[in-house]
């Protein structure tokens, strides 16, 4: 399950959560830390676990940090 949905924006793509208004983008990221995307799915991972907590599959790990669930049909 993912807690966020995508939506392409000049230069980048911007990640909001399922629960709430949070929002980051690719640009809010340095490629220099690595895949921006990546980085982006991990903060929303992360908010998604750590404020929304009692959301249907939302749990934190260790490093605060959801696993994204993907599967096919």
């Amino acid at each position: 399950m993912r807690y966020y949905t995508t939506k392409s924006m000049n230069g980048g793509t911007t990640f909001k959560c399922t629960f709430c208004e949070h929002r980051v983008t690719t640009l809010d990221f340095k490629s220099m830390n690595g895949n921006r995307r990546t980085q982006a799915a991990a903060a929303m991972n992360q908010h998604a676990g750590l404020l929304h907590p009692r959301a249907p599959g939302a749990h934190s790990s260790a490093q605060g940090i959801v696993p994204v669930k993907q599967g096919g049909g």
